[in-house]
């Protein structure tokens, strides 16, 4: 019997917690078309939690994985992602910054997706993109609630972090590209 490194395993807790956070895309997307925003905003809530947890998890437990450095931005992101873009439609948030999330989000993915081809290890979230999803986040949140000020200051601070975000993601790969 071949033991397996922590590091190559698919099914840890802190992966079935990303996980279940894309699963929650359905239903969050789901109440939000149906105008039920306080039991999507509960849901996202909920996935927002789970982000943090599932980060502890891997850490406590020691089973940091290739695989959740994939699947936890990926569900991040697809989340995100979808609930931005029906908040749009909503008219809940403006066009501009919605746009702003998706390239920043594609653009990171291209990327990645390129690095994992070219080298066999994922490098991790940077902190600047960990806290440009939460401020992005919380501007959905508040989208919902209907915070008017806290979304003004949330979309404000998305729009920064994404940029600074985006600038170490493109530095990072940069040098790592110099690198191979």
């Amino acid at each position: 019997m071949q033991l397996i490194r922590a590091s190559d395993r698919f099914w840890t807790l802190s992966n079935v917690v990303s996980l279940a956070r894309l699963a929650l895309t359905v239903p969050i997307v789901i109440a939000l078309v149906q105008d039920s925003r306080w039991l999507a905003l509960c849901l996202s809530l909920v996935a927002a939690a789970s982000d943090w947890f599932d980060g502890y998890a891997a850490r406590a437990t020691k089973t940091v994985s290739e695989w959740g450095k994939i699947i936890d931005p990926i569900a991040d992101k697809i989340l995100v992602g979808a609930v931005v873009v029906i908040l749009v439609v909503k008219g809940l948030l403006p066009v501009w910054f919605v746009a702003m999330v998706l390239v920043r989000d594609v653009v990171i993915l291209v990327f990645a997706a390129y690095l994992r081809r070219r080298i066999t290890v994922v490098p991790p979230s940077l902190l600047s993109g960990k806290l440009a999803v939460g401020a992005i986040s919380l501007a959905g949140i508040a989208a919902m609630a209907g915070w008017t000020l806290v979304l003004s200051v949330s979309i404000t601070l998305s729009t920064i972090l994404a940029a600074v975000s985006l600038w170490q993601y493109g530095k990072r790969f940069y040098g790592i590209i110099r690198q191979i």
